[in-house]
């Protein structure tokens, strides 16, 4: 109870938070943290799009389970992080700040995928790194074609990447590791249960 509770206050506070950094760069369009980097039309889509794909799967999905809420949690934080870095001027101010929101948000989008779909190891890998190349794609198409300024240049995109794929070996071998935590605690009872009953039944 007291797991699912913190999970339910984290995914609100994420949510208002989401929503206060949307307010904040579409009343200050302008403010040099966001403009030329098409930062409002982003963060819209964010609010009003992938961040309600959790309830979206949860609310079509034909038979009822538990809301996911850590999983939901992970996925929101991507998003959290990638406007924070915005609304703190972050990107701006280090140069190479950049590393820590692909690295996160390539493995948080991988471990959320492999959870929500079933998806295997190898599909969340590849699958997360397809959207994470698509969306490095999407901003250099973007500086090209309408004068944005998201991308210093190829080996912002090459580092973007790399930091990506770190981040997807190092969070679905993570999630691997505690999974197999889980199934052995959880195994951990019965299996002495068993023993027990067999030590009672051997007595007898």
């Amino acid at each position: 109870m007291t797991s699912r509770f913190a999970a339910v206050a984290l995914n609100l506070t994420l949510r208002v938070w989401i929503a206060c950094f949307l307010v904040e760069v579409l009343t200050h369009p302008d403010d040099r943290r966001f403009k030329g980097k098409a930062i409002p039309v982003r963060n819209l889509l964010i609010v009003g799009g992938l961040s309600l794909l959790f309830p979206a799967l949860h609310l079509f999905r034909r038979r009822r389970a538990r809301y996911p809420w850590w999983t939901d949690d992970l996925w929101l934080s991507l998003f959290w992080l990638d406007m924070a870095g915005n609304s703190f001027d972050l990107y701006d101010r280090y140069t190479h700040f950049d590393l820590i929101p692909h690295l996160h948000g390539t493995g948080a989008s991988a471990v959320a995928i492999e959870r929500a779909f079933g998806s295997t190891r190898r599909q969340a890998f590849l699958a997360s790194n397809a959207l994470h190349a698509a969306l490095e794609a999407q901003e250099y198409a973007t500086d090209v074609l309408f004068g944005t300024h998201n991308v210093r240049g190829w080996w912002d995109s090459a580092g973007d990447l790399l930091a990506g794929l770190l981040g997807t070996a190092i969070y679905l071998r993570t999630e691997r590791l505690s999974r197999s935590r889980k199934r052995k605690r959880a195994a951990g009872p019965a299996a002495l249960r068993r023993l027990e009953a067999r030590a009672l039944t051997d007595g007898s």
